[in-house]
């Protein structure tokens, strides 16, 4: 072997790392996840889970995480933007005001007593239904679903035991401004009071309102057991969360590995939200009842029944893409 090819071959051997280096190299991306809810909250802790499997296999990824932003009904219009420097962020973490806002036709999904529980809402997720809901979501809000997670099933808080149709009325209960749930608890006969989410402690102490409602992991997080002395398991909705990813980002930002990662990255989060949720809701209820809340199991099933009629108002006059009887059967 003459010297000339020896030289090329060591000198090739030094190159060799070097290119395999720099091929490895990528442009740092930075992706702001974004929640309305507080630190401390299920969601919260899944943007978290989420950074850290998204670093993992996307390193040139780099995420920041950040809770209590805005609320849950201002925080759509300042995410969907395709301006990144106004938006509040790349990756939205909430509850279902995105379907509200976007497909409303949709939001049976997130009407109290329609869905039975988180395997019915998976199926119809993963359904045609499911999948045209996404694609109204991204037509008119500029947000790409992703895998839903389970937060657990919504109750009620108060500082009286309500067991019974007749024990809503005239109940002065917290709602966020979503219609279709108002609609459903005045046929209950209660008073709706709107308050965003970040006054609901405050809102309660000072009598603005006697009641709320949420899932556990929110009634934890806001620590309503300083201002309500009883839950009420009422179980009314399957509550979960919504991921989703600014679409002009995730389309026009990300190459094809990155998106793929960064939907992997989010199932892991969502899968170990729900597993969470699932494995601990008789931990958090445990624990409110430690911190000093009667728990009441109330007559659940004839408030359903109470309320059934303006279900049923809903699904012909709202919720018309699909029926009542075919969701029963998924």
């Amino acid at each position: 072997m003459n010297a000339k090819l020896l030289r090329g071959m060591a000198m090739l051997a030094v190159l060799l790392p070097c290119l395999a280096q720099a091929a490895d190299e990528r442009p740092s991306i930075a992706l702001r996840v974004v929640t309305p809810f507080a630190n401390g909250h299920l969601l919260a802790e899944t943007g978290a889970r989420f950074k850290e499997a998204l670093e993992q296999k996307a390193p040139h990824i780099k995420v920041s995480v950040q809770a209590g932003v805005l609320d849950e009904q201002r925080i759509d219009p300042a995410f969907a933007t395709c301006d990144a420097k106004a938006r509040v962020g790349e990756v939205l973490l909430t509850g279902g005001q995105p379907i509200q806002d976007y497909a409303p036709d949709f939001f049976f999904v997130n009407g109290p007593y329609v869905i039975r529980d988180f395997a019915q809402l998976q199926a119809i997720w993963r359904s045609g239904t499911g999948k045209a809901m996404a694609s109204q979501i991204e037509k008119n809000g500029n947000m790409i679903t992703l895998d839903p997670l389970y937060r657990g099933f919504r109750h009620f808080t108060a500082n009286k035991a309500i067991r019974s149709p007749a024990d809503f009325r005239n109940v002065k209960l917290r709602l966020p401004p979503v219609p279709d749930w108002i609609t459903v608890w005045q046929a209950l006969e209660v008073t709706p009071v709107q308050v965003p989410l970040p006054r609901i402690h405050e809102a309660l102490g000072k009598g603005e309102a006697e009641a709320s409602e949420g899932d556990l992991s929110q009634i934890s997080s806001l620590k309503l057991h300083e201002v309500q002395n009883t839950l009420i398991l009422t179980r009314h909705l399957v509550g979960f969360g919504m991921p989703l990813a600014n679409a002009c980002f995730f389309r026009k930002e990300l190459d094809e590995a990155d998106r793929k990662a960064v939907t992997e990255a989010m199932t892991e989060a969502t899968n170990w939200a729900t597993q969470y949720s699932e494995m601990s809701e008789s931990a958090q209820l445990d624990a409110l009842r430690a911190a000093g809340m009667q728990v009441i199991t109330p007559d659940a099933e004839a408030i359903r029944r109470r309320a059934e009629s303006a279900i049923q108002g809903l699904f012909a006059s709202k919720w018309t893409v699909t029926r009542w009887n075919e969701l029963r059967a998924m």
